[in-house]
C-alpha cells in the first residue's frame, strides 16, 4: 500500500495550481489544499499540526508559499522537518529569512535566472527520482515560469503560450483547469498543446476581457501616495488583476501612473489590494511591503482586514478606494 503524501499551494496563479498537478503526477496518492495566502497557511498548517492530521502523511509539501512563525520554528523543532518541504520564491519570504531553515527552499533568482514554485518543486522530484521528467513536463513548468515571472512578455512565442496557460485557468476554474490539465498525462507526451477545445475557450475569455477591462477602466480612480507617486486603484474581480496591467500598458498608459491597485473583494477572506507595475522600473514590492504585504518587483499583495472591509461600507466610493490605498495589513 503506498504512502499518502499532503500539497498546500497556492491558489491564485498556475504556479501554485501546477504543483498540485506536479504532486498528482508524482504521487499514487497526495491530497491538496489551496490557499489563498500565507496567513491563512499559518493558520491552517497550525490547526493541522496541533491535531495530528499531519502525521498520517508520509511528506508534506508547501508550493508557491512559505510558512511563517510559530509554525516553521514547530516544525524545526520537531521530527516534522524530516517529512514538510517548503519551496517558494517570493522576495519577501528571501527579506523575512525564511530560506534559512532545514526544509526551506526559497529562491527569487539564481543562477538559472528566476524561479517560481512550480519549478522549485519540479527540481526536486526530478533529483528524488519522483517524477518520469518528460519533454512535455520541461515545457509545462518552463511555461508556468514564465508566466509568473513574466518573463511571458519577452519570450515570444513560448511567452504568449504560457500566458493562454493562464488564461484557460481563468477559462476553466480551479477544480476544472485541475481535471483539464492532469488529464493530459504530461509525463508521457513528447510537447504540451492545447486541444482545439481548449484554444476556443481561450480565445473566447480573450474576447470576453476586452469588453470587461474596457468598463473596470472607466470606473477607476487616480491618487498619488505619500512619495508622490501616480497610481490608479479600481474595484474589480480578482481574475483581472494582469490582464488589467497589462491593457493600460498595451494602450501606452494614458494617465502615466506608475503603479495599479486592483482592489478584490473576492480574493481572500476579507479581500486583497494587487499591486501591479505599469512603469517597468517601478518597484510595487516596496510599496506593499510598506502597507503589509509583500511580493515581486512586477507583481505583489497586501490583504484587506475584516475591520478595514467593514469601514469601506459606510464610506462613498472614491472614499473608500483612498481609504484603502492607505491602509496597512498590520
Amino acid at each position: 500500500m503506498s504512502e499518502k503524501n499532503l500539497i498546500f499551494s497556492h491558489e491564485s496563479d498556475i504556479d501554485g495550481l501546477n504543483a498540485v498537478i506536479l504532486s498528482k503526477i508524482a504521487f499514487d496518492k497526495v491530497d491538496y489544499v489551496l490557499m489563498p495566502n500565507v496567513e491563512e497557511l499559518e493558520k491552517t498548517f497550525r490547526e493541522y499540526l496541533e491535531s495530528g492530521k499531519l502525521e498520517k502523511y508520509h511528506k508534506i509539501y508547501i508550493t508557491d508559499l512559505a510558512l511563517y512563525n510559530p509554525s516553521l520554528e514547530m516544525v524545526e523543532n520537531s521530527k516534522l522537518k524530516e517529512k514538510v518541504k517548503v519551496f517558494d520564491h517570493h522576495k519577501k519570504s528571501l527579506d523575512d529569512q525564511m530560506d534559512k531553515y532545514s526544509f526551506t527552499k526559497i529562491v527569487d533568482k539564481d543562477e538559472k535566472g528566476k524561479r517560481c514554485g512550480t519549478d522549485l518543486f519540479y527540481e526536486y522530484l526530478v533529483k528524488n527520482h519522483a517524477i518520469h521528467q518528460s519533454k512535455a513536463l520541461d515545457e509545462f513548468v518552463e511555461l508556468t515560469r514564465l508566466e509568473d515571472t513574466w518573463e511571458w512578455k519577452q519570450a515570444g512565442h513560448m511567452g504568449q503560450k504560457a500566458h493562454d496557460l493562464a488564461i484557460l485557468l481563468n477559462a476553466l476554474g480551479k477544480e476544472g483547469y485541475l481535471r483539464t490539465i492532469i488529464s493530459k498525462r504530461l509525463d508521457s507526451m513528447n510537447s504540451f498543446k492545447f486541444t482545439e477545445k481548449e484554444k476556443e475557450r481561450i480565445q473566447h475569455k480573450k474576447e470576453e476581457y476586452e469588453n470587461i477591462l474596457q468598463s473596470i477602466i472607466l470606473s477607476m480612480e487616480y491618487m498619488k501616495d505619500e512619495n508622490n507617486h501616480k497610481f490608479g486603484i479600481v474595484f474589480a474581480p480578482y481574475e483581472y488583476r494582469n490582464e488589467l496591467a497589462e491593457y493600460i500598458k498595451e494602450n501606452k498608459n494614458p494617465q502615466k501612473i506608475k503603479y495599479l491597485i486592483v482592489v478584490a473583494l473576492d480574493k481572500g477572506e476579507f479581500g486583497q489590494k494587487s499591486y501591479r507595475s505599469i512603469d517597468e522600473d517601478f518597484d510595487v514590492n516596496k510599496v506593499a511591503n510598506e502597507h503589509g504585504g509583500g511580493g515581486h518587483k512586477g507583481a505583489s499583495a497586501v490583504n484587506i482586514t475584516k475591520e478595514q472591509k467593514e469601514k469601506s461600507q459606510s464610506l462613498p466610493r472614491t472614499e473608500v478606494l483612498k481609504y484603502l490605498a492607505d491602509s496597512k495589513y498590520l
